[in-house]
């Protein structure tokens, strides 16, 4: 098996989300296209993050520290959990921040713990 570089397991993993309905493109007001949450995925997402925390023995938040750190290992399972972490918190935040109500997070992330990168 050909190893490959964290940007092409991004990519797989968004591919990936894509193709399960996790995820929707959407035009944001700068132009760039974003994607956003399904409802759905985000509580399939929800779900997710909590088993992948109990197998890999490790928090969701701390694996974002480790990859915007750039001591994440390659590891498919430990980036999208820190890829779901990521995309979970921005859609409950944008949800919240435009007035929308959910229950309680099934993870947060601290204001400063998330990167340019995440959508």
């Amino acid at each position: 098996m050909e190893l490959k570089n964290k940007e092409e397991l991004r990519n797989e993993i968004l591919q990936s989300w894509l193709r399960d309905a996790w995820v929707y493109p959407v035009e944001g007001p700068d132009r760039k296209i974003y994607l956003r949450l399904t409802p759905g995925g985000r509580l399939k997402m929800r779900k997710k993050i909590g088993e992948m925390e109990r197998s890999l023995g490790v928090s969701g938040p701390e694996l974002v520290r480790q990859d915007e750190a750039g001591t994440l290992p390659l590891d498919r399972d430990r980036l999208e959990l820190a890829m779901m972490v990521r995309a979970y918190t921005s859609e409950r935040r944008f949800i919240e921040s435009s007035g929308g109500s959910l229950g309680s997070p099934a993870v947060t992330l601290e204001e400063g713990d998330e990167g340019e990168g995440s959508s």
